[in-house]
């Protein structure tokens, strides 16, 4: 059984309305079908404005899909009583793009990590203390930022703590959401490293969107394309990355530095 399926899933937006109640919308996504197994990472790629965000924002339930179905463990996103959604949520976290709107800026860093910890175990403040030191230095960072804040930390240095709290319950699935596009290069390959270690270490499924081909490569297992709300192409081993075919895709294609600069 996959971890996670999607069957035919669209979503429109209204971007126009006329004084009779009708307008125009938007096709976000059009009848995706996807698949992602435990302990896989599925690259999602695809030009800005291809609905890449949007169809992550339905896996988490953020967004209800128009038609479709979204199963989790074997079990319907959208069919869910509020008691079951928060179970089945504890195994499905996300890492988004800017890690300093996904924080609240008053809280400590320990009291950041710490939050999806109170809302599903019991433990004594000393023992959440120690939970919370043990990610921090999981993610690469001293227990020491505990007591820090938001403003006090680097981009990458945020992200970090980001990707702690995401962990923190020991998810089955993260969805990574441009988790990266906002770093520099340096501290990009940082992270990405620091993903795929964890990957291994706790068997965690990542859904990678990203516009970025050559991030893709170094950490998906297979690769979705998407246009205009559709999947274009799909890749099951994303060694045959040169053999995609779609224009759309060779123009990502051919956007990827050589990984030498004579290359």
């Amino acid at each position: 059984m996959s971890l996670l399926e999607i069957k035919g899933i669209s979503k429109t937006y209204p971007i126009e309305t006329t004084l009779w109640g009708k307008g125009k919308r938007l096709e976000a996504v059009k009848n995706v079908s996807l698949t992602l197994h435990e302990g896989t990472c599925l690259g999602l790629v695809g030009e800005s404005g291809s609905g890449k965000s949007t169809l992550g924002k339905m896996i988490l339930g953020l967004e209800r899909p128009d038609q479709g179905e979204i199963f989790f463990q074997g079990k319907n996103l959208f069919q869910l009583a509020a008691k079951e959604q928060k179970e089945l949520r504890q195994n499905l976290q996300v890492v988004f793009q800017d890690c300093y709107s996904s924080v609240n800026p008053r809280l400590s860093i320990g009291n950041i990590i710490a939050e999806p910890i109170k809302n599903y175990e019991k433990l004594t403040p000393a023992e959440e203390k120690k939970r919370v030191g043990e990610l921090l230095e999981k993610v690469g960072l001293s227990p020491g930022n505990m007591d820090k804040y938001p403003h006090q930390l680097s981009g990458g240095q945020l992200q970090r703590v980001n990707i702690a709290r995401a962990i923190a319950l020991h998810p089955k699935l993260i969805v990574l959401d441009e988790a990266v596009s906002s770093l520099d290069v340096f501290v990009q390959a940082q992270i990405l490293d620091l993903l795929a270690d964890l990957k291994k270490e706790f068997q965690l499924a990542y859904l990678f969107i990203t516009h970025d081909l050559q991030a893709v490569h170094y950490m998906a297992d297979r690769l979705a394309v998407m246009y205009k709300g559709q999947i274009i192409e799909m890749l099951d081993d994303i060694k045959q990355l040169n053999q995609l075919e779609h224009p759309i895709s060779r123009k990502l294609l051919s956007s990827m530095l050589p990984l030498h600069p004579r290359g």
